[in-house]
């Protein structure tokens, strides 16, 4: 074999392992013509772009939104209970505290998941308040209410048990309070808020009569007793002797507790016996201070039996109606008024004589000692008839 065939046989050994170059020289090769070998250069392929996924910025999710989970019932029976309100969350520092309107001595603390308030002495009996919760109001870390919250809050006025406490120790009533229940019986003035604890409160003791022959007392009713009782504090105490115990009248109740004013009067009630002779008598806490003899309604127009608080009085005054026989009547100034029951009254008449029924239904009195019996009584002084 000569030389040349040589070459080529390796040549093509050689460059088969080539790319496009390879291919070229083979076939000059086959040709039978001589090359030359060159270095082959493989191409470096191109680097693919890389992929990118666009990243999406996720805000963060906002706090929750402080909420108010409990709020005082709208019907307050006791005036000094703490008022609280409970939100989602302890309070924050900075979260304004509620408020009552009209304003009350007293102060909001946070305590837990609530805002307390805790009144000096008390809210006011027969009393309405407005509890306002402030938009700004947040539990730590949420965000603030958002809208204020705004509640009605009626403070109720105490039961008649309490008032017949309070009038007793006040001396308004001829009872005293059983001392054996560690409670102010009437010897001195007391703190407001303790009077307000007794008014909403009231201890469960008896009250006992502490004049002879005191007016009977139907316990937890406003019975005349009681009623006649409020209507003379009412009158002492420049209020309207309305015989009911209303925001004013429990206003001065306790302010009156407090200062120790007890009744500047001796308990005073009026007997009218029906028994021949009819008689009169005065009662000044324990002793009877006048007795005289008077005159009753005749059959017809008789005078009603029971207890009754004196509710209007004038020095003098017309007094008309209609006989048991229906004819008519008017008497101009009949003198020293004092109504119980309707259109009966004591006072003055002149009469031939007094101790039987004459009367149409008042109970008559000898003018002079009408006008002493006047000056002894008040508006809401009872008249006892049997």
């Amino acid at each position: 074999m000569s030389g040349k065939v040589r070459t080529a046989l390796v040549l093509v050994a050689t460059l088969s392992f080539g790319g496009a170059g390879s291919q070229t020289a083979v076939a000059m090769a086959a040709a039978g013509g001589e090359t030359t070998p060159t270095t082959g250069t493989t191409p470096t392929p191109a680097t693919p772009e890389t992929s990118t996924t666009p990243t999406t910025t996720v805000p963060p999710r906002p706090s929750p939104r402080t909420k108010i989970t409990q709020l005082p019932k709208s019907s307050v029976s006791d005036g000094t209970a703490p008022i609280r309100v409970r939100l989602s969350g302890t309070p924050a520092l900075n979260s304004p505290a509620p408020t009552l309107s009209p304003s009350v001595a007293g102060k909001w603390k946070a305590v837990g998941a609530y805002e307390t308030f805790t009144p000096t002495s008390t809210l006011q009996p027969c009393t309405s308040y407005n509890l306002t919760v402030w938009a700004g109001t947040d539990a730590a870390g949420d965000r603030p209410l958002g809208k204020a919250r705004k509640v009605r809050l009626s403070v109720l006025c105490p039961g008649t048990l309490a008032l017949q406490q309070a009038l007793s120790r006040l001396g308004y009533l001829p009872y005293t309070l059983d001392s054996s229940h560690k409670a102010n019986s009437g010897r001195g003035s007391e703190s407001r808020s303790l009077a307000a604890h007794y008014a909403f409160n009231p201890p469960r003791g008896p009250l006992v009569a502490n004049v002879p022959h005191a007016p009977g007392l139907w316990y937890e009713h406003l019975d005349p007793t009681t009623r006649g009782a409020l209507m003379v504090f009412q009158e002492t105490r420049h209020l309207a002797p309305t015989g009911v115990a209303d925001r004013s009248t429990w206003a001065s109740l306790l302010a009156t507790e407090t200062h120790g004013s007890n009744d500047p009067r001796p308990y005073t009630f009026v007997t009218v016996s029906e028994s021949i002779p009819e008689t009169l008598e005065v009662h000044e806490g324990r002793h009877v201070v006048l007795a005289t003899p008077v005159n009753t309604g005749v059959s017809g127009a008789t005078t009603e039996q029971g207890t009754f608080p004196i509710y209007a009085r004038y020095t003098s005054t017309t007094m008309s109606g209609t006989n048991p026989d229906g004819s008519k009547y008017s008497d101009p100034g009949v003198p020293w008024v004092n109504y119980f029951n309707g259109g009966d009254a004591v006072h003055g008449f002149p009469r031939p004589s007094y101790g039987t029924p004459q009367s149409n239904g008042c109970v008559e009195l000898p003018i002079g000692t009408a006008q002493r019996v006047f000056g002894m009584l008040s508006i809401g002084d009872l008249v006892i008839v049997g």
